[in-house]
């Protein structure tokens, strides 16, 4: 839990500092209600496949947001679930494997906010 908090830690500071607004959850139940308040509006998802020790996972978060918002980007980080992408993930979207520099996740971001379609995944 605690290489959980610092990955999140850096995301989000790595994140801001590219001038990104965040809105952080910590489980995916969280994310999930985060995204259906539908305010402040998300234009986009970057969500660790493995999220606390809940039911549910950050493929979850991914379809829950892709059934709001048909074309949401979605950036997924595993260190171990990658192989599962093929199988789990949604379509158009990016999985970054850690350990990732936190510039390959806003160029990531960055890339599937201006154009519209999916980066490359590393």
């Amino acid at each position: 839990m605690q290489d959980e908090t610092l990955i999140e830690e850096i995301v989000v500071s790595g994140l801001e500092d590219a001038g990104y607004t965040v809105v952080a959850a910590h489980t995916a139940e969280e994310a999930i209600a985060q995204l259906e308040k539908g305010d402040p509006v998300i234009r986009g998802i970057v969500t660790d496949v493995n999220l606390a020790l809940k039911k549910l996972t950050g493929w979850d978060v991914a379809r829950r947001a892709r059934e709001l918002t048909a074309d949401i980007p979605i950036i997924y980080m595993s260190g171990a679930s990658g192989h599962e992408w093929t199988s789990h993930g949604v379509p158009n979207s990016v999985l970054i494997a850690k350990p990732f520099a936190i510039g390959q996740i806003v160029t990531a971001v960055s890339q599937l906010l201006n154009a519209g379609g999916p980066a490359v995944g590393e």
